[in-house]
């Protein structure tokens, strides 16, 4: 069943690649069916041996006419017959050229074999077939000479005279034997006896006689070859047919090669796509999976739960807030980071929205833009980035209070990373990075960090030994299992275990559970209040 649902699975994602294949291929196949010429099969059967005229042939001689008709179905593609086949017709064509037009079919059981032309005029396909048989028949050993046809000639003679002598003594002894019935005397009936003994004697001669002369004819006539079935001009193509079966076949294989290509791709696919996936490879629960957010496409913009709070995207932060609160780490939960292997993610996202999606559950929220090299988080609440985490870092007796920027959310305040420093890494392992959380705590319930990823800097690393929490942020389909591994590695040599996964830009309709989440969550159904959307923050 799993493995049926992984077919599934992949027919869902590559269903268009295999739509095109078929399509692609039954169009090609339809199209260059369209410049192939027209051909015609003529045929012309013959048979070998005297059968027709010999009503009760034995089972020699169906053999031997059978192993002929073989041998006369090489023969027949040999130059011999070819070549005087086209100088007899006159044809502009080397007899080789035949060779590749002219099949021989041996219909089983009989001594019957037909020889099939298949040419581009039907007119020439019928000439073809019947000269052929002409040229076997003439170039076969079938063909006598004169004194031969001298011989079969007597044979017939003898064998009409035989048969009209043995009618005429059969027609004696009756005669004798009705006399018999009429003598009386004992010399009348020894006398007709003996005439009747005789005439059986007679016709037991010439009964012999003829049975040796049919036999030897034949004998004789085992090897002839006579055309039974001349050909007839074949006025429909065999080929007119062909657009289709070609296209249905051409479909069929696009289709093949396509669904492999697609079951390759998967097979030697090693990138995280699923909760089973992250949990085989990593060993860790999946908090959330949220799928492609279309507006991080161009242009990071506010939270998604802030614009559409129905959506199947806000749902999924709020499923990753209710797990974090009923994980076994939650009464110490007070900072958590934000981290993934590699740059592009969505760890900024993730942390955006959770921040968000904290602050509507009525927590004191800050979310820290840890990232000083390629920070995100101003852009995606359209903030001012002129003040933020460096300034504060390099000199604590900065106002706090001044540089946390607060939005529309209530209980959200957001500190950006600030100008880009030289010295990230060592600014937020300093003591000052401890002082400014621990400045933070007083005013919030949650800390929310978004980091640098794992693989790229040591700064993830470092804010993991001073924070309660690590979530990890895996992009669906993008991100290696290799990679994923090196992180969490990364993590476990400075004592740190992550809390679980978010799986983002997930697709859902790559398995069964997901599209009906994706598809409830999407209804109709769901959205008691369709229209009822924030505004931008």
């Amino acid at each position: 069943m799993d493995e049926l649902q992984q077919y599934v699975s992949i027919f869902r994602k590559w269903w268009w690649l295999i739509l095109l294949g078929v399509l692609l291929g039954g169009a090609t196949g339809y199209i260059t069916s369209q410049f192939e010429p027209m051909l015609y099969q003529a045929k012309v059967t013959l048979i070998v041996g005297n059968f027709v005229q010999s009503a009760n042939p034995n089972s020699t001689e169906l053999a031997t006419s059978q192993k002929l008709a073989q041998s006369y179905a090489e023969i027949i593609k040999r130059e011999p017959v070819l070549r005087a086949t086209v100088e007899t017709l006159g044809l502009d064509t080397h007899w080789a050229s035949l060779q590749g037009l002219v099949s021989v079919i041996l219909i089983p059981n009989t001594q019957l074999f037909e020889i099939r032309v298949t040419y581009g005029d039907p007119y020439t396909a019928k000439a073809l077939a019947d000269e052929l048989a002409h040229q076997l028949i003439l170039q076969s050993p079938t063909t006598i000479n004169s004194d031969q046809e001298q011989q079969v000639e007597f044979i017939k003679t003898e064998l009409g005279e035989l048969q009209r002598n043995i009618t005429t003594i059969r027609q004696q002894i009756r005669d004798k034997e009705d006399a018999l019935d009429l003598e009386v005397t004992a010399e009348g009936v020894r006398r007709q006896q003996e005439e009747i003994d005789y005439l059986q004697a007679r016709l037991g001669s010439l009964q012999s006689t003829y049975a040796s002369m049919l036999t030897f004819s034949q004998d004789n006539k085992v090897n002839n070859l006579t055309i039974i079935e001349p050909a007839a001009v074949p006025f429909a193509p065999i080929n007119s047919d062909n657009a289709r079966r070609n296209a249905i076949a051409a479909a069929v294989f696009g289709l093949i090669l396509t669904a492999g290509v697609a079951y390759l791709v998967e097979y030697f696919d090693d990138t995280l796509k699923s909760t089973e996936d992250v949990e085989r490879t990593l060993n860790l629960p999946t908090l959330a999976t949220v799928s492609y957010i279309k507006s991080m496409k161009s242009e990071p913009s506010a939270a998604v739960v802030s614009q559409d709070i129905f959506s199947p995207e806000a749902e999924a932060y709020r499923t990753l807030r209710t797990n974090i609160q009923f994980s076994d780490h939650n009464a110490d939960l007070d900072t958590l980071l934000i981290t993934s292997s590699t740059n592009g993610e969505g760890k900024s996202m993730t942390a955006s929205n959770l921040a968000v999606i904290m602050a509507q559950a009525n927590k004191r929220v800050v979310l820290i833009d840890a990232d000083m090299r390629r920070p995100v988080v101003h852009r995606i609440f359209r903030i001012p980035n002129r003040l933020g985490l460096s300034n504060l870092l390099v000199n604590p007796n900065l106002d706090l209070d001044h540089i946390l920027t607060q939005r529309k959310v209530s209980n959200l305040n957001i500190l950006p990373s600030g100008p880009i420093p030289p010295n990230p890494a060592e600014l937020l392992g300093s003591p000052q990075m401890s002082y400014l959380l621990d400045r933070l705590h007083e005013q919030a319930d949650i800390i929310i960090i978004d980091s640098p990823p794992l693989l790229a800097v040591t700064d993830a690393s470092i804010l993991a030994t001073q924070v309660a929490g690590t979530l990890f942020v895996i992009e669906a389909g993008r991100t290696h299992s290799r990679t994923c591994q090196r992180a969490v590695s990364v993590l476990a040599q400075v004592g740190i275990a992550p809390l679980g996964v978010v799986l983002n830009k997930f697709e859902p309709t790559q398995t069964r559970d997901g599209y009906a989440y994706y598809n409830y969550y999407a209804s109709p159904y769901h959205r008691t209040q369709p229209d009822q959307k924030r505004k931008p923050l």
